[in-house]
């Protein structure tokens, strides 16, 4: 008997996955539990293995092709065993709907169905248009009696040459075609409003320089700026928790638990990428414990060793570009969560204290927040509880 191997559907939001590598080939053996072929989904790229033991009947997709879940990606069974009828309706259909589709010029156009009309042009510009894929009716003759010369060939190519000129040309898939979609998504679906306070780093400097300064000499782990920031917010969505949610259809879900993702640029064969590596019920973890977590998390993500379960669940995110020297930024939500932080440099500025000038270390925190779950004031409370926070709880 035939056995199908299907995209799996790796959580509640994923609607297809992209074959990212074969690890075996059409007529080989496989067994049971043996992995067959890559797939990227959700930013991960994920082993599918083989349900069964036999022969690898059929390839389905060939790599960099996206697969909806549950569609075939193989065939699995016996040497020479028939493929299901069902599947060769739909491979018949495809080839027919690719044969029938041919490739066009970006010059040429479908001419309008009724009476073909003689195009009057000279040897010299059919010659060019030839050359150039052009179709000859799209152009204004100047010569005799509408006929078309070289000079108006050559205009007509100088008029719709694309004068950039292009250094490279990169295909955009895997991981950032996930990104590209999900932040796409994000724009069209969600109702992005965002607001942003400035915030004294002063407690939140002496506390990182205190807790890293035991580290050193005890051989610790040391916590960061967004350890910091990872723990306050935490505190501040269990008193709001109407940001530590997720908008479906017509239903706000609000979850218990607080999962914070935290932005992580990954770099794989020079070019950039982004993953989000979530620590779970941040709301029951000291500052210390999830400094090690993050630590942990974030040096699986760069190494491309997260797993699925590392990367998905998150319930809100935190950004930070501060390291860059960037002041302030309005981040995008990561869908489907309600809210996002967007963390801005650190930078000694001139404030009124007590009626006196004086420069104290401030920073600048951006919410993104889905305007059809939360409405504004209730967002800027939840700032205002991070504020005072960050300046008088830490």
């Amino acid at each position: 008997m035939v056995t199908d191997v299907v995209m799996p559907r790796y959580s509640l939001t994923m609607q297809k996955g992209t074959v990212a590598k074969w690890l075996k080939k059409e007529g080989e053996a496989v067994k049971k539990g043996e992995p067959i072929v890559q797939v990227e989904a959700d930013k991960v790229t994920t082993e599918v293995e083989s349900p069964v033991s036999g022969v690898l009947l059929k390839i389905c997709a060939e790599e960099q092709t996206e697969v909806p879940v549950g569609e075939p990606l193989a065939f699995i069974g016996k040497p020479g065993e028939p493929l299901p009828e069902t599947w060769k309706a739909s491979e018949a259909a495809t080839v027919q709907q690719k044969e029938s589709v041919g490739l066009a010029s970006p010059f040429s156009a479908r001419r309008k169905p009724g009476k073909v009309e003689k195009v009057r042009a000279s040897p010299v510009a059919r010659r060019l248009a030839k050359q150039h894929g052009i179709d000859l009716s799209l152009i204004q003759g100047t010569g005799p009696k509408g006929r078309i010369t070289r000079e108006d060939v050559l205009r007509f190519i100088s008029l719709h040459k694309d004068v950039r000129a292009v250094r490279e040309t990169i295909p955009v898939r895997g991981m950032q075609r996930v990104i590209a979609e999900r932040m796409s998504e994000s724009v069209r679906t969600a109702a992005h409003c965002s607001l942003t306070i400035e915030v004294d780093a002063s407690r939140m400097i002496a506390l990182r320089q205190k807790l890293n300064g035991e580290a050193e000499a005890e051989g610790g782990i040391k916590v960061s700026y967004t350890d910091i920031l990872v723990k306050a917010v935490a505190t501040a969505l269990k008193e709001h928790p109407v940001l530590n949610s997720t908008f479906e259809g017509d239903r706000l879900k609000i979850f218990e638990d607080v999962n914070i993702g935290v932005a992580v640029e990954t770099v794989a064969d020079g070019t950039s990428g982004l993953l989000v590596p979530v620590i779970r019920q941040v709301q029951k973890k000291s500052l210390l414990e999830i400094a090690k977590e993050s630590k942990g998390l974030i040096e699986r993500a760069r190494a491309g060793k997260a797993s699925h379960d590392e990367l998905t669940g998150g319930t809100f995110t935190i950004t930070n570009l501060g390291m860059y020297g960037v002041e302030t930024f309005v981040p995008i939500i990561n869908p489907p969560e309600s809210a996002i932080l967007g963390v801005g440099a650190i930078i000694e500025r001139p404030v009124v204290i007590e009626g006196k000038v004086k420069t104290r270390p401030m920073m600048r925190l951006t919410l993104s927040f889905d305007h059809r779950v939360v409405n504004g004031a209730p967002a800027a409370r939840f700032m205002q509880r991070l504020k005072e926070i960050l300046e008088n709880e830490l």
